[in-house]
């Protein structure tokens, strides 16, 4: 490899870390909601600003939701796994916590379109 190669390679890479990071930037929208699904079913939609427990019941088990400070995380779950548990909370739209075995899934989402609407 030639010392030009290696020079366009750092800028390709220097160029491509600069991409990213301004696109992560320019396109963080701000967290509104916290959405539990179990399986593909929507099973209950929180406002991110509440502070509560919730139980998730499922067919297959049960996990206890904590919502503090903008955060979301699974404290309690029924499964053997518990990878869950071991997650850390979640507070950024698009991330999400999942419990395989219960079928559990909670993201951080933007209010719905459809749901703005009526509420206007």
């Amino acid at each position: 490899m030639k010392k030009k190669d290696g020079i366009l390679i750092l800028v390709l890479l220097a160029a491509a870390a600069v991409f990213f990071l301004g696109y992560r930037l320019w396109n963080r929208k701000t967290p509104e909601e916290v959405v539990v699904y179990v399986g593909e079913q929507e099973y209950a939609r929180f406002s991110v600003k509440e502070n509560r427990e919730f139980l998730i019941e499922t067919e297959k088990g049960s996990n206890l939701l904590i919502l503090k400070d903008g955060t979301a995380d699974v404290t309690e779950a029924s499964c053997p796994d518990k990878i869950c548990v071991h997650q850390s909370p979640i507070s950024q739209t698009g991330e999400t916590i999942v419990c395989m075995p219960n079928r559990v899934i909670v993201t951080i989402e933007q209010a719905s379109q459809k749901r703005i609407m009526n509420e206007s």
